[in-house]
């Protein structure tokens, strides 16, 4: 038994015959006999008597009508009580960033994906791009805004890149190495990396390229945290060092607190893009998100490279 049958059995009841509920509910007649008939066979019972005149129901038949109409009322409450919740439910999307869009492109549009959809409640996870990329192929997260990896095995995601961007060595205002011209002056002091504490520093790629490719051996790491304002707090409570986006040397909470080692040789520039999963379909919120962001981008990207008046 399904709702279905319980349906064309009350709308032959309702209409007074097979041939009037078909013409009611656009159905083929053929359709409607074979749905009752499938519930009076099932149960090996008879709901109707069919006579020249039409049909009636049998004594089993009026004895059972309660019950299916019964059903079919606390089935149309359960259906209207499930509609209800959908449009009252706040949409969540499990959004994640790295450093350097978690300063100023995620925050902006937030701003703006708020004001256009205020019942979506965004979670948001900051954190290395090794953990983001393992959260988006488990499900845990519908996109990452992050730095994109040179070796990116993207076989099973989908990535759509936004900008590009730089990494520059900052340290504390008055640092005293803040002159230094090599990166062989800074090799001594300690470092701090913004990634996860679970991975060696030697792991980073800002590490990465500014020693271990050149070959000159590996710096001292004072902390890996996966918090940007821990490292920040750290950086500006000490002479530690590290290798940030450039874009933090702007930010409100470190302008004229941080300052950047100016080396000769300009640092490797990189992909920042959103990232999800190739064979998740992304729900019509998370898109908006997404054309979001790709305008915010380009919106500033233009601004960033139109020269001064």
């Amino acid at each position: 038994m399904n709702l279905q049958q319980l349906r064309d059995l009350n709308a032959v009841i309702t209409y007074g015959g097979f041939r009037s509920a078909a013409r009611a509910l656009d159905v083929s007649q053929a359709g409607l006999t074979k749905s009752v008939a499938r519930l009076e066979n099932e149960h090996g019972l008879s709901f109707f008597e069919r006579t020249a005149k039409g049909v009636s129901l049998t004594a089993d038949g009026q004895a059972f009508l309660p019950y299916a109409q019964a059903a079919l009322i606390e089935a149309t409450r359960a259906e209207e009580w499930l509609r209800g919740m959908q449009g009252r439910r706040a949409t969540r999307i499990a959004l994640g960033v790295s450093v350097e869009p978690s300063l100023r492109l995620v925050p902006a549009v937030l701003q703006d994906f708020r004001r256009a959809l205020p019942d979506v409640a965004i979670h948001l996870t900051q954190s290395a791009n090794s953990e983001l990329l393992s959260a988006l192929r488990d499900n845990r997260l519908e996109l990452a805004v992050m730095r994109l990896p040179h070796m990116l095995d993207a076989a099973d995601l989908r990535v759509d890149v936004l900008y590009e961007s730089e990494a520059v060595i900052v340290a504390r205002a008055g640092h005293p190495s803040a002159g230094a011209r090599t990166i062989g002056e800074l090799a001594g002091l300690q470092w701090v990396i913004v990634g996860a504490p679970g991975r060696p520093g030697q792991d980073d790629e800002s590490i990465q390229e500014l020693f271990l490719q050149p070959q000159m051996g590996r710096p001292r790491i004072a902390a890996v945290s996966d918090s940007l304002f821990g490292a920040v707090s750290m950086l500006i409570d000490s002479d530690c060092v590290s290798r940030m986006p450039r874009s933090i040397l702007d930010h409100p909470l470190t302008a004229r607190q941080l300052v950047e080692i100016k080396l000769p040789h300009p640092s490797r520039r990189y992909e920042v893009g959103i990232v999800s999963r190739a064979s998740r379909r992304l729900s019509p919120e998370a898109k908006t998100l997404v054309a979001m962001l790709r305008s915010f981008s380009r919106i500033s990207q233009a601004a960033y490279r139109r020269p001064p008046p």
